[in-house]
């Protein structure tokens, strides 16, 4: 059935609609500004992400994981894998010399 197949790939491809990738440019768009034209792509996702996160009700909480009990939880777990002790320590001596590299 290649004939068939032909059809298939050439009326199934079309999107059903452009609105969600036209609403990705327009708020491109809104983020980068004459004096803001220069901006790396991976600042400028970043950006687009932060926004759309914005606009979806959830806020930013600087002060998350800075209380003193989840310090200190922090600081107990780096201690536990200070103090353990690998079990085949020519393996763990290679994965440390392999993310050196």
């Amino acid at each position: 059935y290649p004939t068939l197949f032909m059809a298939a790939i050439d009326y199934l491809a079309i999107q059903g609609s452009a609105v969600p990738c036209e609403r990705v440019f327009s708020s491109a768009k809104e983020t980068t500004t004459p004096r803001r034209n220069r901006i790396h792509a991976d600042l400028m996702e970043m950006l687009q992400m932060l926004k759309f996160s914005l606009k979806g009700g959830e806020s930013l909480n600087f002060t998350q994981g800075t209380s003193r009990e989840d310090v200190v939880s922090y600081l107990d777990t780096l201690l536990d894998e200070e103090n353990s002790v690998p079990e085949d320590i020519h393996a763990y001596m290679q994965s440390l010399l392999a993310t050196v590299q």
